[in-house]
């Protein structure tokens, strides 16, 4: 009962709220940003749908966008009603020039980075069943954040984050290089630290759901503990993200063209700042059919 209220909500909202405020907030939320070119917001086009060359184990859809990421995206006759917020990777040879491009923006991000590390934060991939306790304990830590009241704070159940381990797992890579979930964690240290029956010795404190479709990755889930934020864990994970994709050595992130999180028009404006901060701009991402 508590996923159907949630989810009932969520349609309402998306349905009618949503479509009403992006008009009301677009021209004030797109002033927060420099542009950059002539065309602004640029279009990128995008391929998210299953190919030919897909594994057969591949869960994409060949024919349509599936879940909420289908919000963000247009095609030639249709444009999104939202406006993506997006980080063009074409835009950035090395981590180094994106770096570069965020200490102009804001002196002060990749310091913050530094001192979560200096700290004993640490981010990297994890298996779900392998926290997700932690990862209930982080939606449930906050009644309010950047997009309003948080549902889960009163109706999360355990078993609605996922299955927990019985022993220790490891993460395993996905089926398809080009369409996968993945977890990415911030960790601390904690000896003794348990999940059910399962001790891990660290503490999961952040989170975010990674999803690739295609040529994009999609930040679907993003969330930090209340007692954790003022550590910076939140740069800590984006950042550490970020030198993953662009060192473009693993085979799982080669060909992504974009990162989205989100659009200008949603949260409140400390959101938006802090998207900014990132290194996330305003764009339109374009569906295009698979070659």
């Amino acid at each position: 009962m508590p996923r159907s209220i949630k989810q009932l909500v969520l349609t309402v909202y998306h349905a009618a709220v949503e479509p009403l405020t992006a008009l009301r907030r677009r021209a004030a939320r797109l002033a927060m940003f420099e542009p950059r070119g002539e065309v602004w917001p640029p279009d990128i086009p995008v391929r998210a749908l299953r190919a030919r060359d897909c594994p057969p184990r591949c869960k994409a859809h060949p024919h349509r966008i599936e879940g909420v990421v289908a919000r963000y995206l247009g095609d030639r006759r249709k444009p999104s009603r939202l406006t993506p917020l997006v980080i063009d990777l074409e835009t950035y040879p090395t981590n180094a020039a994106f770096e570069a491009y965020v200490r102009k923006r804001s002196s002060r991000t990749l310091p913050k980075v530094r001192q979560a590390q200096r700290l004993g934060y640490r981010a990297r991939r994890f298996p779900l069943s392998r926290h997700v306790h932690d990862v209930h304990a982080v939606k449930t830590s906050m009644k309010r954040r950047a997009f309003g009241l948080v549902l889960d704070y009163w109706l999360l159940r355990l078993e609605d984050v996922g299955k927990p381990a019985v022993k220790p797992v490891a993460w395993r890579a996905p089926p398809c290089r080009r369409h996968w979930t993945m977890w990415w964690g911030v960790f601390l240290p904690e000896p003794g630290h348990a999940q059910g029956p399962v001790t891990v010795d660290e503490r999961l404190v952040a989170y975010v759901k990674l999803v690739r479709r295609g040529d994009f990755i999609h930040y679907a889930d993003l969330m930090g503990h209340a007692d954790s934020l003022d550590a910076n864990v939140m740069a800590l994970l984006h950042f550490e993200i970020m030198k993953w994709l662009l060192d473009r050595e693993d085979p799982l992130v080669l060909g992504v063209r974009a990162v989205l999180y989100g659009a200008a028009e949603q949260g409140g404006e400390g959101l938006v700042t802090w998207k900014k901060r990132a290194g996330f701009e305003p764009a339109r991402l374009t569906l295009v059919e698979e070659s």
